[in-house]
C-alpha cells in the first residue's frame, strides 16, 4: 500500500519558550459509542495501549489538535524497551442536541445560556489525540 504523502509540520510546547517542530504522516482515527434507551448496558470499557520493542524507545504525547498545526500536549511519556503500557480512558456520555434542548427547555434564560456555555465546554473537551514521537539512537 503506498503511503500518503506527509503533511505539513505540527507543533506542541515543552515549556513557555520552547516549541518543539515535528513532522511525519497523520493518521485519523473515529470512534463513535452509541447507547438508545435507558435501559443500555454500560458504557464498553476503552484504553489506549502502547508496547515497545526490544531497542526501541518513542515519546508518547496525549491532549488535542489546536488548529491544523498545533498539538496540545497534556501528558507524555517514554515508553522504550519492551515497557507496556495501558491507560483506561474514562468515557462520559454527551447529550444529543435534541436531549440537551428538552432539558433545558424549561430554564430561565440565564440558566439557559450557563447550560450552554458548559456543554460547548463538554464538546470542545471531547476530541482527544495522541502523537508517537520515535526515538533513535545517533550512532
Amino acid at each position: 500500500p503506498t503511503r500518503p504523502p506527509p503533511a505539513e509540520p505540527m507543533t506542541f510546547a515543552l515549556g513557555a519558550a520552547t516549541n518543539v517542530r515535528f513532522r511525519g504522516t497523520h493518521y485519523v482515527h473515529a470512534f463513535v459509542q452509541r447507547q438508545f434507551g435507558s435501559g443500555g448496558h454500560g458504557m464498553v470499557p476503552v484504553a489506549l495501549s502502547a508496547r515497545a520493542k526490544q531497542f526501541s524507545t518513542f515519546i508518547l504525547l496525549i491532549g488535542t489538535v489546536g488548529g491544523a498545526s498545533k498539538f496540545e500536549a497534556k501528558y507524555g511519556t517514554v515508553v522504550r524497551n519492551r515497557d507496556e503500557l495501558d491507560i483506561p480512558l474514562l468515557l462520559e456520555q454527551v447529550p444529543s442536541p435534541k436531549e440537551f434542548r428538552d432539558a433545558i427547555d424549561s430554564l430561565s434564560p440565564e440558566q439557559q445560556r450557563f447550560a450552554k456555555a458548559y456543554r460547548s465546554m463538554q464538546l470542545e473537551g471531547t476530541v482527544f489525540a495522541f502523537c508517537l514521537i520515535e526515538l533513535k539512537p545517533q550512532l
